[in-house]
């Protein structure tokens, strides 16, 4: 019985050694932390057929977001939210790629069914930052939807930092029930 276990336990021990030695060096990417919030379909005033007296506008909201990309060198650089809400650093990780290391949550809006979150590009993670925020707005305000979105991004540059401020602004729209 105990040369049984003594066996058991040998094996077991040799089976976990292969298992460990066979296992791949290549480094499992982790997830970024994000919350998306999007609306499926942008509608127009002409799609809905409405008048004057089937909604009203209940006011215009902007939101802003800034976001900077600073490049260490060539292995380094970093995309942050301005007040520090997120913080993305990307290293290069010899013939693997980037590795991402984060610090927050990146917070990405869209107006449209098809979007994909693009963690390496500080344009798009501004202009997704300040559309969440626009649609967190239209939520909190009680609208129905938004007409006629104005998106803006501008660049700016201090020192070896490149800053995008992305502003978006859209009329927010209550539809009247009977």
């Amino acid at each position: 019985m105990k040369t049984n276990r003594i066996m058991s336990l040998a094996l077991a021990l040799a089976v976990s050694m292969v298992m460990f030695s066979c296992r791949s060096s290549e480094e499992v990417a982790r997830i970024v932390p994000t919350a998306v919030s999007s609306v499926s379909r942008v509608v127009t005033m002409e799609d809905l057929n409405l008048n004057k007296d089937n909604c009203q506008i209940i006011n215009t909201e902007t939101a802003e977001a800034v976001v900077y990309y600073e490049e260490e060198d060539d292995n380094e650089y970093e995309i942050g939210e301005e007040n520090g809400e997120f913080l993305l650093k990307f290293e290069k990780d010899g013939d693997n790629g980037w590795k991402i290391k984060y610090l927050g949550i990146v917070k990405y809006g869209v107006l449209s069914n098809n979007f994909i979150v693009d963690y390496d590009n500080a344009y798009a993670i501004a202009r997704g930052l300040a559309t969440y925020r626009l649609i967190n707005a239209v939520q909190e305000q009680g609208a129905d939807g938004v007409i006629e979105p104005i998106v803006t991004v501008k660049v700016g540059q201090e020192g070896k930092r490149v800053i995008y401020t992305a502003s978006i602004s859209a009329k927010l729209v209550k539809i009247k029930t009977k």
